[in-house]
């Protein structure tokens, strides 16, 4: 068995990948220590193992079981094979997708227009020059 001092080296919580949690302090007098994940360490194990996170749970996502009847048998169907439904509710599947979301869409920001003054453009002109940015916007694609 180890003793303290096998454990107590110059960085002990990174010593290896078995070790993806370590604890910090903060700058703060009084505060409790809080305890960080070592993305390198969990990098490392991922790739140990051969799993990539995003394949993971779209795999899991896409993931179907049979339905079971109240008795615990499987509902089967004319052929005789079983009726496979999906293994996670679409509430969960909406969140999960939403979540994912956000990593391969941009979020949109806000744009803001202020207009001082009056416009000296009458409807014709507005729409004659509207359709021009229009033009201008679909030929530089």
């Amino acid at each position: 068995m180890g003793t303290v001092q096998d454990y107590c080296g110059a960085n002990p919580f990174f010593a290896g990948r078995s070790n993806a949690v370590f604890q910090s302090k903060s700058n703060k007098k009084g505060a409790e220590l809080r305890m960080r994940i070592n993305l390198v360490a969990v990098g490392e194990a991922l790739a140990a193992e051969g799993l990539d996170p995003a394949v993971e749970m779209i795999r899991i996502l896409k993931s179907q079981v049979p339905l079971m009847t109240r008795g615990g048998n499987p509902v089967l169907t004319e052929d005789g094979e079983a009726v496979m439904v999906d293994a996670l509710d679409a509430d969960t599947k909406l969140r999960t997708l939403n979540e994912m979301l956000q990593y391969t869409q941009p979020k949109l920001k806000a744009v803001e227009l202020k207009v001082s003054g009056a416009l000296d453009l009458t409807t014709e002109q507005l729409d004659v020059r509207l359709a021009a940015l229009i033009a201008k916007a679909a030929g530089g694609r």
